[in-house]
């Protein structure tokens, strides 16, 4: 075991050779002044120990320093209490650096505060990154904005267009002595402008959640008729594939609830829809039930499940689901087709009914899709303000 140097150490020279700036300030003096600097604190700001000894260390700040902070400080320090805080300060030649301040009272026998001991650190570099990181945040949500406003506007001229267009193909379509050449190609025409007017409504209906043009209905619905409506509309297609459409409803006991069900149908469409995509053979089953422990204030709870033993998801492509304009992968969008909204418009649509949407997934072993999204059972009319 190494003795114990036998002489005293020599603590100033120690705390002087400190690569960290050291100050110790005269607590009893109401002017607060320096009694103490290290050497790396004037190789910080570029003063003598001359300039510095006996001057308070406001002059360290200058006209673009925070007076709310600077205020802060002295308020701390005037009671006597530890700082910890980050300031612009003013090096000798006009220079601006940030600080990061850290003050310490210390007290005698007596409890007395009899001095303040400061360690400083230059965190400039640190600071410009975050500003920037800041920045470029800001920047990537107004434009995402702008895009999605853009998006908004376009699409809804397009949406007009298009309608009058899907018309004239009905009115043309109802005529009974059509060719069936003719009648196949206007068929054919009409597939893809619907397509086109889907992609067109989820796009407006993405840049209204963006911008909060969202506003959602509470009204009566019976969830159980729901259901079984929104499975109806998608059987067919599911007989076509020869798929197994199925609806569970044995843990959904609510015969009455008030929300948004033309949104819930959205939602449910929307999963359904890709399930029927992306599973070649098997079943599809949507599941409801209302969740154990989530009823609080008489409101109830209830978990929407879409499970199917399509495709999958690989891992590494799980982070792209709820992207605009994205695919899990980028072959799906060729092989499946879609514009890559629908389960973005998913999530904005249960995050505006205050729920929540996930997805469990292996490839080659099917998806499952929950959203748990929270119901009032009484009308808005018999809510309290």
């Amino acid at each position: 075991m190494n003795d114990l140097p036998a002489s005293k150490p020599d603590w100033p020279h120690i705390i002087g050779e400190l690569r960290s700036s050291v100050t110790i300030t005269d607590a009893t003096d109401p002017k607060q002044p320096l009694i103490f600097v290290n050497e790396y604190f004037l190789q910080l700001t570029g003063y003598s120990r001359e300039e510095v000894i006996g001057r308070n260390c406001r002059f360290l700040q200058g006209a673009d320093t925070r007076s709310e902070t600077a205020r802060e400080i002295r308020e701390a320090l005037s009671k006597c209490m530890p700082v910890r805080t980050e300031i612009l300060n003013y090096r000798r030649d006009g220079s601006t650096f940030w600080n990061e301040l850290n003050i310490d009272p210390i007290f005698d026998k007596e409890g007395r505060c009899v001095l303040f001991v400061g360690l400083q650190y230059d965190v400039t570099d640190r600071k410009l990154l975050e500003e920037e990181a800041t920045h470029a945040a800001r920047s990537a949500h107004a434009q995402s904005r702008a895009l999605m406003e853009f998006m908004g506007k376009l699409n809804h001229e397009l949406r007009n267009n298009m309608n009058g267009m899907l018309g004239l193909i009905d009115i043309v379509l109802m005529d009974e002595d059509l060719p069936a050449e003719v009648r196949e190609y206007l068929e054919i025409a009409k597939g893809s402008g619907d397509s086109l007017l889907n992609i067109a409504n989820d796009a407006l209906d993405l840049a209204g959640a963006a911008d909060g043009r969202i506003k959602l209905e509470r009204i009566e619905f019976n969830p159980k008729h729901l259901l079984d409506s929104i499975v109806k509309t998608h059987r067919l297609r599911a007989e076509e594939k020869d798929l197994n459409l199925i609806l569970d409803t044995q843990g959904l006991h609510s015969q009455r609830l008030y929300g948004d069900p033309h949104r819930l149908r959205q939602v449910l469409d929307n999963l359904i829809g890709n399930a029927l995509k992306f599973t070649p053979t098997g079943s599809i089953t949507l599941i409801a039930e209302e969740s154990h422990g989530e009823r609080s204030g008489g409101g109830t709870s209830i978990r929407f499940s879409v499970r199917d033993t399509g495709i999958g998801i690989p891992e590494e492509h799980m982070y792209k689901l709820f992207k605009a304009f994205s695919q899990a992968e980028a072959s799906h969008a060729r092989l499946y087709g879609g514009s890559g909204l629908g389960l973005k418009i998913c999530e904005e649509l249960v995050h505006l009914m205050g729920g929540t949407i996930a997805v469990d997934s292996r490839k080659g072993e099917g998806s499952t899709f929950r959203a748990d999204i929270p119901f009032s059972p009484e009308s808005p009319n018999h809510l309290p303000a």
